[in-house]
């Protein structure tokens, strides 16, 4: 069998003799380590960590056995779909470049325009004899340097991702189904020892790496179904990381919002968005404008974790159609340091525990080791800086998942052992998506509650909330439009997720 143009293999196409060799070398290896591996667990503190990962395993191997149910012929159509973005993307990039039939993918064309036509610094090589490098992290920091006087670095990123997903996912759909024939489902492998910050990784499909906002977003999300009398249901951690921020940095406006003795005027509860807006724009909540007041507020209260620059705010502002300048995005960040005063202290904090101690830990005890905390070099320091900054707060937001994952994992089985449907999919950043019978997504609901927040948010000084929605397909049900300058709410997907009330 072959998968495109890889050939797959397993143990199977081994002669028995040299696979029986190589599993047990692998497990006496296995063996050996043990026992010194465990006794470096127990010098740093690391057995409660290693034991929760342990106890998520059950729940993660479920959700590769289940897998997820794509819609075909709902693929197909968005590969043609995709098709015409990329030719788009390929005539602006040759428009903005001047340069005909100028190939995004090709590393040594993106070289020699970015460091030699236009003069940008180069940030490494790919080997010490070879060009510069252009891969999709050296063009990221590109585009937050140098983005808006550039936005053809933007536009190869966005063809390189386009045609990423489409060659090597949505065109490949039906050569991951066949792989299963029995169920025709997409199964991806999960692996949690990929990502420092304890996040999980998946592979062959990436099905973590399908695109997250905007309209090919609700596309990816309108090809993944359920069965016939079953229904996809998804609980999200709310606003978990700004929560994890709130409890590490001990900011008395972040835990009084989130607390709720923080409120608006009339003694409702105020959102942390529209409260920093308020901040801000000095506007109350109740006049606030989505794109000029909210959209802002709320960019730098998810940036903040991500350790996000202003360059790098500005380029994300630009890209949501709000034309603003550094200036200004500036004071805006100054604002959100005096509104959280308490949260560059505690980067500072973090930066110092690193530089002392070479790594930090996080919430759970998970130790990131922290390279280049030290170096002269501006870049690599800066980089390493905002990795102490930010780690601790998105492993404490992993944690707290994989807390409620330990739960999730007990639910099922009872739910199991009553002879109900209920099956775990993936989880996906701070949401757990799960396939059920119909009808069953209303109990579910109240006892994902306990899961996700009872029996998790004692670990933190603020409260903890989710939010789920359920449907028969991944994407919305609702949608925006703007007719005659006013917003209407109409169906969009009658298969799509709709909130629970």
């Amino acid at each position: 069998m072959r998968l495109g143009d890889m050939p797959l293999a397993s143990l199977d196409d081994i002669d028995f003799a040299d696979a029986k060799f190589y599993a047990c070398r692998d497990a006496d290896g296995t063996c050996r380590l043990e026992p010194i591996l465990s006794s470096r667990l127990r010098h740093m503190s690391l057995e409660s960590t290693y034991r929760l990962e342990l106890d998520t395993y059950h729940l993660l191997d479920r959700m590769m056995m289940v897998g997820v149910r794509p819609d075909l012929p709902h693929f197909a159509r968005l590969s043609f779909k995709l098709q015409g973005e990329i030719e788009t993307l390929r005539y602006k990039l040759e428009k903005a470049t001047g340069l005909e039939g100028f190939n995004a993918n090709s590393g040594d064309q993106v070289a020699d325009y970015l460091f030699g036509t236009l003069g940008l610094p180069e940030y490494k090589r790919t080997s010490p004899d070879g060009r510069a490098s252009t891969n999709d992290k050296i063009l990221e920091a590109l585009e937050h340097e140098f983005g808006l006087q550039h936005p053809e670095i933007s536009l190869t990123r966005k063809y390189r991702e386009t045609y990423k997903l489409k060659h090597t996912f949505v065109d490949r759909i039906p050569d991951f189904t066949a792989r299963w024939p029995h169920d025709g489902r997409v199964h991806f492998t999960i692996r949690t020892t990929r990502v420092v910050t304890g996040r999980l990784a998946a592979s062959d499909p990436n099905f973590l790496a399908q695109p997250e906002h905007g309209q090919f977003a609700k596309d990816f999300k309108d090809g993944w179904v359920a069965e016939d009398g079953h229904v996809l249901a998804a609980w999200d951690e709310s606003q978990i990381e700004l929560r994890v921020l709130a409890h590490l940095s001990q900011d008395p406006y972040m835990m009084g919002v989130f607390r709720g003795d923080i409120r608006n005027p009339d003694g409702s509860l105020i959102d942390l968005h529209a409260a920093l807006a308020q901040r801000i724009f000095g506007v109350p909540p109740d006049q606030q404008d989505k794109s000029k007041h909210r959209l802002p507020a709320k960019a730098i209260n998810f940036g903040i974790p991500m350790g996000m620059t202003v360059k790098g705010l500005t380029l994300e502002l630009r890209k949501n159609g709000l034309m603003v300048d550094e200036d200004d995005v500036q004071k805006w960040l100054d604002e959100a340091d005096r509104t959280y005063a308490r949260v560059p202290e505690y980067k500072k904090r973090m930066i110092a525990e690193a530089k002392a101690n070479g790594f930090v830990r996080c919430l759970s005890g998970r130790i990131r080791y922290i390279g280049g905390i030290k170096s002269w070099d501006e870049r690599i320091r800066s980089e390493a800086e905002r990795f102490a900054f930010s780690t601790p707060i998105q492993e404490g937001a992993q944690f707290l998942m994989k807390m409620a994952e330990k739960e999730v994992w007990k639910l099922l089985c009872l739910y199991r052992r009553k002879g109900f449907y209920a099956e775990p999919l993936v989880q996906k950043h701070d949401a757990l998506y799960f396939e059920l019978a119909e009808g069953l997504q209303f109990n579910f609901n109240e006892h994902m509650r306990y899961c996700m927040v009872d029996a998790v948010e004692h670990n933190l000084s603020v409260p903890l909330d989710i939010e789920g929605e359920w449907g028969h397909c991944l994407g919305p049900k609702w949608d925006e439009r703007k007719v005659n300058g006013k917003k209407e709410r109409f169906i969009r997907n009658e298969r799509g997720m709709e909130a629970f009330e």
